[in-house]
């Protein structure tokens, strides 16, 4: 994942625009902008400075499996292009990440929230994706599943066929339920 990203998910998971993080940083707005649009090469030290000013930090996992943090941004580029099957692919893969991993591996890639995607149905997704995998393992949950910015209003079936949808509603698991989405379970064991 790139600084761009990294910066761009943590800020917008926080809810701040480039002009608040760059007066907070005590640092000039356009270089936000050029760190998170990829035409300015961050250095270590100064995405930290950056990330500092957020509450957070650069840490190395040692895992190859990626962090919900990035399957987010990996989500929003693809509804970017108007990719919805994209941006379900990237769900299902954050989905095998986190029930592939080791247990600390798995907190550790659930613990940052991701940014948000542009669209409150596939936020919801990621997170009660996320949620299933952590609650299904019994390891902690991170605050951030409980905010009811990553929960519907409404009801999504993500089954489209409205014959299939009550076996759908009847089927979707308590933590994913919990996120007002629907999904059978089977959907979340293809690891």
């Amino acid at each position: 994942m790139s600084a761009s990203g990294i910066l761009r998910s943590v800020r917008t998971s926080r809810g701040l625009s480039q002009r608040a993080l760059a007066q907070a940083a005590r640092v000039r707005q356009p270089g936000v902008a050029a760190v998170e649009s990829g035409s300015e090469n961050a250095t270590v030290c100064r995405l930290e400075h950056l990330l500092n000013e957020l509450g957070s930090q650069l840490t190395v996992i040692p895992t190859r499996r990626r962090p919900v943090w990035a399957a987010g941004e990996a989500v929003r580029r693809a509804l970017d292009d108007n990719d919805q099957r994209s941006a379900w692919r990237e769900v299902i893969q954050v989905n095998d990440d986190l029930r592939g991993a080791d247990r600390a591996t798995c907190v550790a890639l659930a613990i940052a929230p991701p940014g948000r995607t542009g669209d409150s149905r596939f936020d919801a997704l990621i997170a009660a994706v996320t949620d299933s995998a952590l609650v299904d393992a019994r390891l902690p949950r991170p605050e951030w599943l409980d905010d009811p910015a990553w929960t519907l209003d409404k009801r999504w079936d993500v089954e489209e066929v409205p014959s299939l949808q009550a076996s759908a509603r009847k089927d979707t698991p308590a933590a994913v339920r919990r996120h007002c989405v629907f999904l059978d379970r089977a959907v979340l064991a293809s690891t």
